[in-house]
C-alpha cells in the first residue's frame, strides 16, 4: 500500500512504499486521487485544513470525544473556508460517549449569522 508523507523537512521515510510529496501539496493531492480510489489522511491538521481549503476531500469523518480540553489545535482553524457538508449516515455514539459523524461535501457556499442571537433556528420548523 503505498504511502504518502507530506511535511515541510526531511522525514525519515522507513515504510516500504513512502513517497514526500512536494511543495505543491494540493497539485500532488489531485494526482494522487487520480491514481487512487480511496485516500485517507492521518494526523495532520495542517494537512487536513489544505485540503478543506481547496475542497479536495469527498468524506469527512469526525469523532467528538466527551472531553473539554480549552487549549489545542483547532481543525476549523481560521484558515478554514466555509464549506457546505452534508450528514452521510446518522450519527454512531460508543458507550462512553464518543460520537462518530460522516460528512460528505456538499453544494454552494453556507450562508453565516450572528450564532449569539437567542434564536438560531435549531429545532425550529419556520
Amino acid at each position: 500500500m503505498p504511502k504518502y508523507v507530506a511535511s515541510r523537512g526531511r522525514p525519515d521515510l522507513p515504510w516500504a512504499g513512502s513517497t514526500q510529496l512536494g511543495p505543491d501539496l494540493a497539485g500532488a493531492v489531485r494526482e494522487i486521487r487520480d491514481r487512487h480510489e480511496h485516500v485517507k489522511v492521518v494526523g495532520s491538521l495542517d494537512l487536513v485544513q489544505t485540503l478543506l481549503r481547496e475542497k479536495l476531500f469527498d468524506r469527512l469523518d469526525l469523532w467528538v470525544h466527551p472531553i473539554v480540553l480549552g487549549v489545542g489545535k483547532k481543525v476549523f482553524d481560521g484558515g478554514a473556508v466555509p464549506t457546505n457538508v452534508t450528514l452521510l449516515e446518522p450519527p454512531v455514539a460508543s458507550p462512553r460517549g464518543t460520537v462518530y459523524l460522516r460528512y460528505g461535501l456538499a453544494e454552494g457556499t453556507p450562508l453565516t449569522g450572528d450564532m449569539t442571537a437567542p434564536d438560531r433556528g435549531v429545532g425550529r420548523d419556520d
